[in-house]
């Protein structure tokens, strides 16, 4: 019986093994798809992996394409995924976070700048162009908050005031992580 389960054990490593080879395959031919700008051809390419077996970065990269193509409900979908198998990668909050200004959803477009703040704090090397863009994109997010308001159509629709300290909580975090030992460019 023992020669059968080592058989058996061999078959699967040999099948798992072509399986991610696959799987790598495809994400690095939807790569290359992406950074030429062949947005269709990768998500063909990423259509391959099934929910089992996707890797954080096939979500990402897909998220990525959807966004591109202006598709960003179902860009903000696969940067959930994304954010669920890598919760701290700032990068997918702050992608999503483009997405949702996108749509006008300002209030998860902040609060996902937040999160991409705050994990980017806890990254090992920290850049002030990056920070420079959180800041960018909260104060913009604050302008078009502003702007709402000001048509009393949407003051209603619109917690202004929840959103603006938030801004301001946001904007704090960041002076913070200035101070802290920052790369220049």
């Amino acid at each position: 019986m023992k020669w059968f389960t080592s058989l058996m054990l061999k078959f699967r490593g040999k099948f798992s093994n072509s399986t991610t080879d696959k799987s790598f395959e495809n994400l690095e031919k939807a790569r290359k798809f992406y950074l030429a700008n062949k947005y269709e051809e990768a998500l063909v390419c990423l259509s391959t992996f099934s929910n089992s077996d996707a890797h954080p970065e096939a979500y990402k990269l897909k998220g990525d394409c959807l966004q591109r193509m202006d598709f960003h409900y179902n860009a903000i979908e696969d940067f959930d995924k994304a954010i669920e198998t890598n919760p701290l990668e700032f990068s997918n909050y702050y992608s999503r976070a483009v997405s949702k200004k996108a749509i006008l959803d300002f209030t998860g477009q902040i609060e996902d700048l937040h999160n991409a703040i705050y994990y980017y704090n806890k990254s090992a090397v920290l850049k002030r162009s990056v920070l420079r863009a959180f800041e960018s994109d909260l104060l913009s997010a604050k302008m078009n908050i502003e702007t709402l308001a000001k048509n009393a159509s949407e003051i209603t629709r619109t917690p202004t005031l929840e959103i603006k300290t938030h801004i301001t909580e946001s904007l704090h975090l960041i002076r913070k992580v200035k101070l802290k030992n920052v790369v220049l460019e």
